[in-house]
Protein backbone atom coordinates (compact mmCIF):
# COMPACT_ATOMS: atom_id res chain seq x y z
CA UNK A 1 0.00 0.00 0.00
CA UNK A 2 1.50 3.33 -1.02
CA UNK A 3 1.52 6.49 1.08
CA UNK A 4 -1.07 7.97 -1.28
CA UNK A 5 -3.45 5.05 -0.68
CA UNK A 6 -2.96 5.36 3.10
CA UNK A 7 -3.67 9.09 2.88
CA UNK A 8 -6.86 8.37 0.92
CA UNK A 9 -8.00 5.84 3.54
CA UNK A 10 -7.38 8.39 6.30
CA UNK A 11 -9.23 11.11 4.42
CA UNK A 12 -12.23 8.81 3.86
CA UNK A 13 -12.27 7.85 7.55
CA UNK A 14 -12.10 11.51 8.60
CA UNK A 15 -14.92 12.46 6.21
CA UNK A 16 -17.06 9.62 7.54
CA UNK A 17 -16.23 10.70 11.11
CA UNK A 18 -17.52 14.22 10.42
CA UNK A 19 -20.80 13.14 8.83
CA UNK A 20 -21.75 9.96 10.71
CA UNK A 21 -24.84 10.14 12.93
CA UNK A 22 -25.89 13.59 11.71
CA UNK A 23 -29.40 12.23 11.19
CA UNK A 24 -29.57 9.83 14.13
CA UNK A 25 -32.03 10.13 17.00
CA UNK A 26 -31.05 12.18 20.05
CA UNK A 27 -31.28 9.12 22.31
CA UNK A 28 -28.99 7.21 19.86
CA UNK A 29 -31.35 4.20 19.90
CA UNK A 30 -30.86 3.76 16.15
CA UNK A 31 -27.05 3.49 16.45
CA UNK A 32 -25.35 0.10 16.55
CA UNK A 33 -21.94 -0.91 15.21
CA UNK A 34 -18.87 -3.03 15.96
CA UNK A 35 -15.33 -1.78 15.80
CA UNK A 36 -13.64 -4.27 13.50
CA UNK A 37 -10.65 -6.45 13.98
CA UNK A 38 -9.17 -5.57 10.62
CA UNK A 39 -6.32 -3.09 10.59
CA UNK A 40 -3.91 -2.28 7.81
CA UNK A 41 -0.66 -2.32 9.84
CA UNK A 42 -0.31 -6.12 9.84
CA UNK A 43 -1.32 -6.19 6.17
CA UNK A 44 1.33 -3.64 5.21
CA UNK A 45 4.05 -5.56 7.06
CA UNK A 46 2.79 -8.79 5.44
CA UNK A 47 3.13 -7.24 2.00
CA UNK A 48 6.67 -6.06 2.84
CA UNK A 49 7.62 -9.59 3.93
CA UNK A 50 6.15 -11.12 0.75
CA UNK A 51 7.98 -8.56 -1.37
CA UNK A 52 11.28 -9.25 0.42
CA UNK A 53 10.83 -13.03 0.17
CA UNK A 54 10.06 -12.84 -3.54
CA UNK A 55 12.97 -10.62 -4.52
CA UNK A 56 15.29 -12.08 -1.89
CA UNK A 57 14.48 -15.54 -3.25
CA UNK A 58 15.34 -14.45 -6.76
CA UNK A 59 18.67 -13.03 -5.58
CA UNK A 60 19.35 -16.17 -3.57
CA UNK A 61 18.64 -18.42 -6.56
CA UNK A 62 20.92 -16.37 -8.81
CA UNK A 63 23.67 -16.51 -6.21
CA UNK A 64 23.14 -20.21 -5.53
CA UNK A 65 23.43 -21.12 -9.22
CA UNK A 66 26.76 -19.30 -9.58
CA UNK A 67 28.13 -20.54 -6.24
CA UNK A 68 29.80 -23.97 -6.55
CA UNK A 69 30.46 -24.19 -2.77
CA UNK A 70 26.76 -23.67 -1.98
CA UNK A 71 27.69 -21.39 0.95
CA UNK A 72 25.95 -18.29 2.21
CA UNK A 73 27.61 -14.98 3.01
CA UNK A 74 27.08 -13.32 6.39
CA UNK A 75 24.99 -10.67 4.61
CA UNK A 76 22.65 -13.37 3.23
CA UNK A 77 22.27 -14.94 6.66
CA UNK A 78 21.47 -11.58 8.30
CA UNK A 79 19.00 -10.70 5.53
CA UNK A 80 17.08 -13.98 5.84
CA UNK A 81 17.10 -13.78 9.66
CA UNK A 82 15.53 -10.31 9.46
CA UNK A 83 12.92 -11.54 6.97
CA UNK A 84 12.17 -14.52 9.24
CA UNK A 85 11.75 -12.28 12.28
CA UNK A 86 9.44 -9.96 10.32
CA UNK A 87 7.37 -12.93 9.14
CA UNK A 88 7.01 -14.18 12.72
CA UNK A 89 5.97 -10.70 13.88
CA UNK A 90 3.35 -10.48 11.12
CA UNK A 91 1.92 -13.86 12.12
CA UNK A 92 1.84 -12.83 15.80
CA UNK A 93 0.14 -9.52 14.88
CA UNK A 94 -2.55 -11.34 12.87
CA UNK A 95 -3.18 -13.85 15.67
CA UNK A 96 -3.36 -11.08 18.31
CA UNK A 97 -5.69 -9.06 16.12
CA UNK A 98 -8.09 -11.96 15.54
CA UNK A 99 -8.14 -13.14 19.17
CA UNK A 100 -9.10 -9.79 20.70
CA UNK A 101 -12.71 -9.36 21.82
CA UNK A 102 -14.90 -7.15 19.66
CA UNK A 103 -15.82 -3.63 20.76
CA UNK A 104 -19.54 -3.00 20.23
CA UNK A 105 -21.59 0.17 20.50
CA UNK A 106 -25.36 0.04 20.87
CA UNK A 107 -27.31 3.19 21.59
CA UNK A 108 -25.36 5.09 24.26
CA UNK A 109 -23.50 2.01 25.59
CA UNK A 110 -20.07 0.57 24.76
CA UNK A 111 -19.47 -3.17 25.27
CA UNK A 112 -16.05 -4.79 25.48
CA UNK A 113 -14.89 -8.08 26.98
CA UNK A 114 -17.90 -8.49 29.25
CA UNK A 115 -17.79 -4.89 30.48
CA UNK A 116 -20.09 -2.06 29.47
CA UNK A 117 -19.99 1.70 29.89
CA UNK A 118 -22.73 4.19 29.12
CA UNK A 119 -21.87 7.53 27.59
CA UNK A 120 -22.51 9.12 31.01
CA UNK A 121 -19.85 6.90 32.61
CA UNK A 122 -17.16 7.84 30.08
CA UNK A 123 -15.17 10.84 31.33
CA UNK A 124 -13.34 11.60 28.10
CA UNK A 125 -11.80 10.03 25.00
CA UNK A 126 -8.35 10.83 23.68
CA UNK A 127 -6.76 10.07 20.32
CA UNK A 128 -2.96 9.98 20.65
CA UNK A 129 -0.61 11.65 18.21
CA UNK A 130 1.95 9.17 16.90
CA UNK A 131 0.24 5.80 16.74
CA UNK A 132 -3.25 7.32 16.65
CA UNK A 133 -4.69 5.13 19.37
CA UNK A 134 -8.13 5.85 20.78
CA UNK A 135 -8.12 5.79 24.58
CA UNK A 136 -11.38 5.71 26.56
CA UNK A 137 -11.38 6.94 30.18
CA UNK A 138 -14.00 6.40 32.86
CA UNK A 139 -13.57 8.15 36.23
CA UNK A 140 -10.02 9.13 35.27
CA UNK A 141 -8.99 5.52 34.59
CA UNK A 142 -8.20 4.19 31.11
CA UNK A 143 -10.73 1.41 30.45
CA UNK A 144 -10.29 0.77 26.74
CA UNK A 145 -7.74 1.46 24.04
CA UNK A 146 -7.65 0.54 20.35
CA UNK A 147 -5.98 1.81 17.16
CA UNK A 148 -7.81 4.42 15.10
CA UNK A 149 -7.01 2.41 11.97
CA UNK A 150 -9.50 -0.32 12.93
CA UNK A 151 -12.62 -0.62 10.85
CA UNK A 152 -15.42 1.66 12.18
CA UNK A 153 -13.20 3.43 14.72
CA UNK A 154 -14.17 6.69 13.02
CA UNK A 155 -17.79 5.86 13.89
CA UNK A 156 -16.76 5.58 17.53
CA UNK A 157 -15.31 9.10 17.48
CA UNK A 158 -18.47 10.39 15.75
CA UNK A 159 -20.49 8.60 18.49
CA UNK A 160 -18.34 10.27 21.18
CA UNK A 161 -18.97 13.69 19.66
CA UNK A 162 -22.71 13.03 19.23
CA UNK A 163 -23.01 11.90 22.88
CA UNK A 164 -21.24 15.06 24.08
CA UNK A 165 -18.29 13.21 25.61
CA UNK A 166 -15.11 15.29 25.94
CA UNK A 167 -12.74 14.41 23.08
CA UNK A 168 -9.03 15.27 23.02
CA UNK A 169 -7.76 14.99 19.46
CA UNK A 170 -3.97 14.80 19.19
CA UNK A 171 -3.87 13.03 15.83
CA UNK A 172 -1.37 14.20 13.28
CA UNK A 173 -3.07 16.76 11.07
CA UNK A 174 -1.10 15.96 7.90
CA UNK A 175 -3.98 14.11 6.24
CA UNK A 176 -6.85 16.29 7.43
Amino acid sequence: MSNNQLANIKQKKLAKERTAFNNSRSDMSDVSFDIGKSSYTAKVFGIIVLYAVFFGGRILLRQFVGNPDKTFSIGDIIFWCCIGIMAILVIVAFIREKSKPTISVSGKTVFYNGNCWTSDEISYVRCTKWFERVEVYSNGKKVLTFPWELENSELFIAWVNKCGIAFEDYRMKAFQ
